[in-house]
């Protein structure tokens, strides 16, 4: 009889210690889910995610209908990318009209034609910043995108590193043009709008975001990284060019233009000329790995700790001094 209490109280506590260890698990579980989300690293991982989201559903139709889509070239009513923003821009739809890549520095983003209807396309990639431009066009073709903190990499936090030389792709899914960088600046003023400027009979290309990757030298949101470049050649958008130029649904793809191991010549697929392609620039290591990598690690170390604490629980520790 006694026997049998024993076992009972025995299976009770460990049904409460069950109960008790999945509650605790589940809390910490949630609660680093919750700081990671809310974190600078876990807002860029988000933004990367729509960014790949808004371009894998793109096609050639879809861009052409999204061109007339309603949107703003408001500046002034973008906000700056948090936990809320970005909720925020999830509830509107993200509307791509092509996609651009700079293959040497591991950019990759949809492109977007302004802010969006309700400024939500900042949350999602990059977007062009004076109305009327057309990519190609003979003018100054801006684009603008936001600095995240150099963990992703989403939209432009590589930015800066790209050197004079560095082709820049942009597509509107029909054609690929090619602008090759001619001038950085790290230090441009946000009312220093001039370097948006057509330059009369040029077809050029401004990239624009924040110098914060180093914030002791150009402190926070006060300075603009801005690259400039020239048209140099186009070709039809055709899924060959497209694979060439890092242009497709796929983030962070390898292709002969990106990853030499060091300083080599090849033919560029938008002028076929040969150039001289530079070593990558040295990235962070981190930033191959995506969102859905990470929360699938953390969630497969959280499973093995449950499953070892239950272990515990469960299974009996057999003491052999007791035995004998």
């Amino acid at each position: 009889m006694r026997r049998k209490q024993r076992q009972n109280n025995s299976l009770r506590d460990k049904l409460l210690s069950t109960i008790k260890a999945l509650f605790c698990g589940i809390l910490l579980y949630a609660g680093c889910a919750m700081l990671f989300l809310g974190s600078g690293i876990g807002h860029s991982y988000i933004v990367r995610q729509n960014a790949q989201y808004a371009s894998k559903t793109l096609t050639i139709k879809k861009a052409d209908k999204n061109k007339k889509a309603k949107t703003s070239y408001d500046a002034t009513k973008t906000k700056s990318i948090d936990a809320q923003e970005l909720w925020r821009a999830r509830q509107y739809p993200a509307s791509p009209i092509g996609r651009m890549s700079i293959p040497v520095v591991n950019i990759h983003n949809p492109l977007f034609a302004g802010y969006g209807s309700h400024n939500q396309n900042l949350s999602y990639g990059v977007v062009t910043v004076v109305q009327g431009r057309t990519m190609g066009g003979p003018n100054n073709y801006v684009l603008a995108g936001h600095y995240m903190g150099n963990y992703g990499p989403a939209i432009l936090d590589n930015l800066h590193y790209m050197k004079s030389g560095d082709i820049i792709y942009v597509t509107d899914m029909h054609r690929i043009y090619a602008y090759q960088a001619k001038k950085m600046s790290y230090s441009i003023k946000p009312n220093q709008v001039e370097v948006e400027n057509n330059e009369k009979g040029k077809s050029t290309i401004t990239l624009i975001t924040c110098s914060d990757f180093d914030i002791s030298k150009y402190g926070y949101g006060q300075h603009r990284t801005v690259v400039q470049g020239t048209l140099i050649g186009s070709v039809p958008a055709t899924k060959s060019n497209l694979v060439k130029t890092e242009l497709t649904d796929k983030d962070n793809q390898a292709s002969t233009i990106a990853t030499p191991a060091k300083k080599t010549k090849t033919i560029n697929p938008v002028t076929k000329k040969v150039i001289t392609v530079r070593t990558p620039a040295k990235t962070k290591v981190y930033q191959n790995v995506s969102f859905n990598q990470i929360a699938a690690t953390f969630t497969i170390i959280w499973s093995v700790v449950m499953v070892i604490i239950l272990i515990k629980i469960w299974i009996p520790h057999r003491d052999p001094e007791v035995e004998e």
